[in-house]
């Protein structure tokens, strides 16, 4: 049903006469300018022309919902950081993560905020590395009480004769078996004896011996403060940080100023970290809570985050090889760039299909249309990237060149076919921008949306009514020369 009611839109755009002379291909004839110009329950289509748009849901694009007989975008901005997604009517659904990403805190707000590649299987051993990608370094692994990592990963205890090995505060200890006692207090032989001899002259060391022989062990010995903690009675003391005595096991109380404690395998507070203030995306931690950009949509070099939502490139594609004065001719891939004279497409069969593959190769995907009317209008709705306020001067089109199209650019040169407006290098127009630093989404080339080829957005350079055609509501039929795109996230 939503390639039938956009074939109707096409069909109504096609059949629609021009009134401008062919060089000035932009122009229309308007039947109405808004829904008060149409007699309910007909509403102003974008071809100009009174009529129905929808009656029901599934006569509009899976991404829209029918409202007061028009097709309303339901999902504007579904989409989720590093994550795919779907939206269904009005119902909008994450998918799964991106490779490479992790859901760790369940929040459908930042989408995949852990950058994480799983390894060993995803089963995690003691190897300082995030193994399950649940966001825990070594996650069930703590070096100060485990004999097969004891102080550090990979540091086994070894078992001595007729004793069993222990990790104390990381280190390797033994305790003897019952009816067995090291008498000579080398660990190398264990439990050599089998039966008490008195040891350091009698009175009771914090050893795990039985100095007195009377059948206890370190009886009376203080073993759970920061200056006598665990069985030997270990003095606390951790890098960077001020220790407690938890469970006869020194811990961290509060790490000292400029560090964190974020890896549970290392002793103490390990990593060096100054907050600097909000998590910013710049690669550091900088709230310090051991995460790196958690919580942002981080975009790319040459792109901007639209409206808080995605990802946008903030100039108009051009090719890998373009200039200020030249289009270039390499077509592997799309860029964005300023400064560069955009790629022009054209409006050949199948034109919309190079802008979406040139997209893909660069590692995006062509713009969306809920996207692109989302990242012209702003939260505020506005009529154009800049403002609700038309100013000819302002975006690339023929009013920025000339008063009148005809007139004012040279009669005599016009009707000779020599025109004095022409598309401009990317960002010539540095005051065509929405608010988040997005520019020419009015003006200078039609750019192609994710419809399957069926609309143009924006106006072009060459648009000779450019107040109406560069609004960012106005969606063309395919077919206009002056045809660019842009890519998303």
């Amino acid at each position: 049903m939503k390639y039938q009611k956009r074939a109707f839109r096409v069909m109504i755009a096609v059949a629609v006469p021009v009134v401008m002379m062919a060089a000035a291909s932009c122009g229309v004839d308007r039947k109405c300018r808004s829904d008060e110009d149409c007699d309910r329950p007909a509403v102003c289509l974008p071809s100009g022309h009174c009529g129905i748009e929808c009656r029901e849901d599934d006569q509009c694009n899976l991404d829209e919902i029918c409202e007061d007989n028009r097709c309303r975008s339901a999902c504007l901005g579904c989409s989720f950081p590093h994550a795919d997604s779907e939206c269904i009517h009005g119902d909008c659904r994450m998918l799964e993560c991106h490779d490479g990403w992790n859901d760790v805190n369940g929040e459908r707000s930042d989408g995949c905020e852990y950058a994480c590649t799983v390894t060993m299987g995803g089963l995690e051993v003691c190897d300082y590395v995030d193994n399950d990608c649940n966001g825990v370094v070594d996650d069930g692994f703590d070096v100060m009480v485990d004999v097969s990592n004891c102080g550090a990963c990979g540091i086994a205890c070894f078992e001595p004769p007729n004793a069993w090995p222990d990790c104390d505060n990381g280190f390797c200890r033994y305790h003897c078996d019952e009816g067995w006692w090291d008498t000579n207090l080398d660990p190398i032989d264990g439990c050599e004896a089998d039966e008490c001899t008195v040891t350091n002259e009698g009175i009771e060391a914090c050893d795990m011996i039985d100095n007195d022989c009377d059948g206890e062990v370190d009886e009376d010995i203080v073993k759970d403060t920061v200056e006598s903690c665990g069985d030997y009675c270990v003095e606390c003391s951790l890098p960077n940080a001020e220790p407690d005595c938890i469970d006869g096991v020194c811990r961290v109380a509060d790490c000292h100023e400029g560090y964190i404690d974020c890896i549970i395998t290392e002793p103490g507070c390990e990593r060096a970290c100054t907050p600097t203030g909000e998590e910013t995306c710049d690669g550091f931690d900088n709230d310090c809570d051991c995460l790196v950009d958690e919580g942002l949509l981080c975009c790319p070099d040459g792109m901007a985050v639209a409206s808080g939502i995605f990802c946008m490139d903030k100039w108009e594609a051009s090719r890998p090889d373009a200039t200020a004065t030249s289009f270039g001719t390499d077509g592997s891939m799309a860029t964005s760039r300023s400064g560069v004279l955009p790629w022009n497409t054209g409006a050949a069969s199948g034109a919309w299909v190079v802008a979406r593959d040139a997209c893909m190769a660069a590692g995006k995907r062509l713009c969306g249309p809920a996207e692109w009317l989302e990242a012209c209008e702003g939260p505020g709705e506005m009529t154009y990237a800049y403002g609700d306020d038309y100013d000819p001067d302002i975006c690339n089109g023929i009013d920025a060149h000339c008063d009148d199209p005809y007139e004012g650019c040279g009669h005599d040169d016009y009707m000779a076919g020599i025109y004095h407006f022409h598309v401009e290098p990317t960002g010539a127009f540095p005051s065509c921008a929405n608010v988040d630093g997005i520019f020419d989404l009015n003006g200078n080339l039609w750019e192609w949306v994710d419809d399957g080829g069926l609309s143009q957005r924006g106006g072009a350079y060459n648009c000779g009514d450019s107040a109406f055609l560069h609004e960012c509501t106005f969606e063309s039929s395919p077919g206009r020369p002056a045809a660019g795109f842009r890519c998303c996230l």
